[in-house]
């Protein structure tokens, strides 16, 4: 028979690697996005802005119509921004590698504190090589799928490839 103060002590380590798993990725991904942003303190201290100059009264005279300017027609290149460790197909595999490592260690820990909590010291390492397998694919996945977000492509292609180009009418 299974002693109840082990159900409770497995239970409660499973919530409470759910609870700091949470915390730590939430954290994550609610991080600022630049150092240099303006905090809600720093925006407190900003000056006001100065009195509106005096009103003027002015002398109307009559419409000039003026000439039509020339219309010149500019092609741009957009260009979009890619991170620093995008340049090289072994920096994006190392960017795809990571988060499965991570997972694969999750996945493997999890499952074999659920195995071992299921069948004993035999589920233990069957649910730690079925973790860590179903861990490394997911986070494997998610570390493909940043890349492709991040750098344009997964592995290959151009980095900081041109859009299409924008044309538009100067006046």
């Amino acid at each position: 028979m299974i002693h109840p103060w082990k159900i409770a002590t497995a239970a409660t380590a499973l919530i409470g690697v759910t609870a700091v798993s949470t915390g730590v990725t939430t954290a994550y991904f609610m991080r600022p996005v630049s150092v240099g942003a303006i905090t809600p303190a720093a925006a407190d201290t900003v000056p006001p802005a100065p009195p509106a100059p005096p009103v003027t009264h002015v002398i109307a005279r009559p419409a000039v119509t003026p000439r039509p300017a020339p219309r010149v027609v500019r092609t741009t290149t957009a260009v979009t921004p890619v991170a620093a460790d995008c340049v090289s197909t072994g920096d994006r595999a190392w960017r795809i590698a990571k988060p499965g490592a991570i997972g694969g260690l999750l996945g493997a820990g999890l499952g074999a504190a659920g195995g071992a909590i299921a069948g004993g010291g035999n589920g233990a390492g069957k649910g730690a090589l079925i973790g860590g397998l179903a861990g490394a694919v997911l986070g494997g996945g998610y570390g493909a799928y940043k890349t492709k977000q991040e750098c344009g492509a997964v592995f290959g292609g151009t980095v900081a490839a041109p859009s299409t180009p924008v044309v538009y009418a100067a006046r």
